[in-house]
């Protein structure tokens, strides 16, 4: 990657027998000096952000609010440092990605000159990747080793599972992917194997022995290839430093100054880094907001922000609370929720921007009135001459947008999916139909060989012969049996291939039967029950989310009478998907549909905050780890704080399951310790009521009406 980076000259030659190192330069910063650049930081500065940029030396730890600017106080502070005569090679900026380096690094570029070439700047890998490169071989490596990617990676950890003696048939024995995530995740946050698996895969606890075998000839044979992982960059930066003091001393004394953006998200192993990194000099600025820590799934270690004044106990604490986004209303509203939070650094968000519209809490009778106020909203803010690229829809899980995106594709309304492909495009999703799509159409080739592929032993060539047999066989008449046709199938295979077509064969046979037929929620739950959710396990490092949404497609599945209208549903949704809504200025014009955690970051004029129920949002999952409550309502703290102009918090009421109970959804515990409106100005938000009026006859369905509730009486959802 090309980034604005000085070189570096040999490390090693600086470590021969006899180099004496020259006495370090400390450079003590006098606040108030005028600029020499002629910055006016007085002008482009508010009185917060400025006290971060003018501040003298030492530790210091900033707390940015949401949409406080925090990334121009952190370029400002660079540009200060230049502007006082600090040499830019001398200074460290660590940020999460490569993008983030490049901004700020050309915004430092603009207030400073061509001088910001030569300030170190880039992700904490790229970072370690150039250090390495002159000292590797302390650790064994030569200074050329290669960096592998993810595929890469897959290849040698297949290597490692036979160098370990793993016969790769074993039943339940997790793939490559699976064993790549274990192993990153134990170096990330320094836990062992065991702990790790016991935490994230507690399926796999059989196997941990083996598991740490194949991690330690993992480890030997990337060493014996010269080669790093991302991982690597980071562990062996850190292992530099503790094992050879003398290298460690040379980058303390290189980098008089180190700053960190989004300090929140640091893992153990980041962590440890940087505060060895600062160890000589303590000049280390980390930026960040413990608001936000949303990422303890990646590894991200909330303490490290939270007890870096425990660490550094003459640090200085800054808070950026000057919030330029939202309305007031909406920023008083993520203030009263996030205060419930015990463990946090006490700060407010204010508003620079006129008074708003009040929040709306929009409770709906179930999921799909829910998806009908959600496009009926969307497509009136359109003709109210709101942007489709200025509205967002924000959940907690992928399969919270099922029907969302079922509704605003069946009203031709246009949307990109963040938080991945759109629901019914996911691989899992497309395995699991596939079955109910080949017991519907026996001549659906792709469906076949979809299904078939998954079970052991069969492979492409095996599925192409099966189904060329399979088809001479439905050709002798149009309604033919497809597991009287599977039957009498011959399969010349291996003994494992014909084991894997008799689980397929014996599933098929269950999910075929007429009662089956007649409940495609419950064939949906057969597939996942009769081995589909043991290879997702196997497969793949988020695979109870994967299970989650099966089982949520499950469920939506019941609310079709049979196979046939469920599966002409699902082909009537992917036909209508190019349609876009008439007035879209643009062919790119779209609504954004996006979990809270990629939604972190970017904002919008408006914005939906859908199924806020207790144990959706909050996921029940999350509230059984230890500080699962608190960090899921940071999570919805970070969801308010994406709006700018109005905020619409929306939930079901009742859900039905595919025993066709009701249940009774109570409302996220996030919304009810909330103060309840009182029907003043001192409201935190306004309640709505829907109602739905007929439509004329013949013109579709009926139309959802929002309207807000003035009196305490009406309170139903009709």
């Amino acid at each position: 990657m090309q980034m604005m980076m000085p070189s570096i000259s040999p490390l090693h030659n600086r470590l021969r027998p006899g180099y004496k190192r020259p006495m370090a330069r400390t450079y003590q910063l006098r606040p108030g000096r005028p600029s020499r650049l002629r910055i006016d930081y007085d002008r482009d500065l508010n009185a917060e952000q400025r006290a971060v940029v003018e501040a003298s030396g030492g530790p210091k730890l900033v707390i940015a609010g949401a949409g406080s600017g925090k990334t121009r106080a952190l370029t400002y502070r660079v540009a200060r440092l230049i502007d006082c005569g600090v040499e830019p090679e001398r200074i460290l900026l660590l940020t999460f990605t490569n993008k983030a380096a490049r901004e700020m690094l050309t915004r430092v570029s603009d207030l400073v000159g061509p001088d910001a070439r030569r300030v170190w700047g880039g992700t904490f890998h790229h970072v370690g990747n150039l250090l390495l490169r002159d000292v590797a071989q302390r650790i064994g490596y030569r200074d050329n080793y290669s960096i592998v990617d993810r595929e890469d990676c897959r290849e040698v950890m297949n290597s490692a599972i036979a160098a370990a003696g793993i016969d790769h048939q074993q039943k339940r024995f997790p793939k490559a992917d699976v064993l790549i995530d274990i192993v990153s995740t134990a170096v990330n946050t320094q836990r062992s194997i065991a702990e790790v698996v016991a935490r994230r895969t507690p399926y796999f606890l059989s196997h941990s022995e083996a598991i740490l075998r194949v991690a330690r000839a993992y480890v030997e044979r990337k060493l014996q290839m010269n080669a790093m992982d991302f991982d690597d960059l980071l562990l062996n930066w850190w292992a530099i430093m503790a094992e050879a003091p003398d290298v460690a001393r040379l980058w303390q004394e290189r980098f008089s100054y180190l700053l960190v953006d989004e300090y929140q998200d640091t893992n153990t192993l980041q962590g440890a880094v940087v505060d060895r990194m600062a160890e000589q000099h303590r000049n280390v600025t980390v930026v960040g907001d413990d608001c936000q820590s949303i990422y303890s799934f990646r590894g991200a270690d909330f303490e490290n922000i939270l007890r870096f004044p425990e660490r550094y106990p003459d640090a200085q604490l800054f808070h950026l609370t000057v919030n330029y986004r939202s309305t007031p209303e909406i920023l008083e509203l993520a203030n009263r929720s996030i205060e419930h939070n015990v463990h946090r650094f006490e700060k407010e968000l204010r508003a620079v921007r006129p008074p708003g519209v009040r929040p709306a809490l929009v409770p709906c009778r179930d999921v799909y009135q829910q998806a009908d106020f959600v496009a009926q909203r969307i497509l009136d803010l359109r003709d109210e001459g709101v942007p489709l690229e200025q509205i967002a829809v924000l959940y907690r899980a992928h399969h919270h947008a099922m029907e969302i995106q079922v509704e605003l594709t069946r009203r031709g309304i246009p949307f990109r999916v963040r938080s991945g492909l759109r629901f019914f495009e996911q691989a899992h999703i497309k395995d699991v139909l596939s079955y109910l799509r080949f017991v519907f159409n026996p001549l659906d080739e792709l469906a076949f060989k979809r299904a078939v592929k998954l079970h052991e032993g069969i492979g492409n060539r095996s599925a192409e012969q099966l189904f060329v047999d399979l088809r001479q066989q439905l050709a002798r008449g149009v309604d033919v049996d497809p597991v009287w046709a599977l039957d009498r199938l011959t399969f010349a295979a291996g003994s494992r291939g014909r084991t894997g077509f008799r689980q397929f064969l014996s599933l098929v046979r269950e999910i075929a039967s007429p009662a089956m037929i007649k409940a495609p929620g419950q064939m949906i739950a057969t597939v996942a029950e009769r081995g589909y959710r043991d290879y997702l396990r196997r497969q793949f490092s988020n695979a109870e989310q994967r299970i989650d949404d099966i089982e949520q497609l499950a469920d939506y599945a019941e609310a079709f009478e049979d196979l046939g209208t469920l599966v002409n549903e699902l082909a009537l949704v992917s036909s209508f998907g190019a349609e876009e809504v008439a007035g879209a200025d643009a062919a790119d014009e779209r609504v954004t549909l996006s979990s809270v955690h990629q939604a972190k970051g970017l904002e919008w004029s408006r914005v939906f905050v859908v199924w806020l129920a207790d144990g959706r949002f909050p996921v029940d999952l999350a509230l059984k780890e230890p500080g699962g409550e608190e960090e899921e309502r940071r999570l919805f703290y970070v969801a308010t704080t994406r709006a700018r102009d109005e905020l619409l918090l929306t939930f079901p009421l009742v859900h039905r399951t595919r025993d066709q109970t009701q249940v009774l959804l109570a409302r996220s515990r996030f919304v009810v310790e909330l103060p309840e409106p009182r029907g003043d100005d001192g409201d935190l938000y306004e309640p709505w009521s829907l109602q739905e009026v007929p439509a004329p006859a013949g013109l579709g369905p009926a139309k959802v009406l929002a309207l807000p509730r003035n009196s305490r009486e009406d309170n139903a959802v009709d």
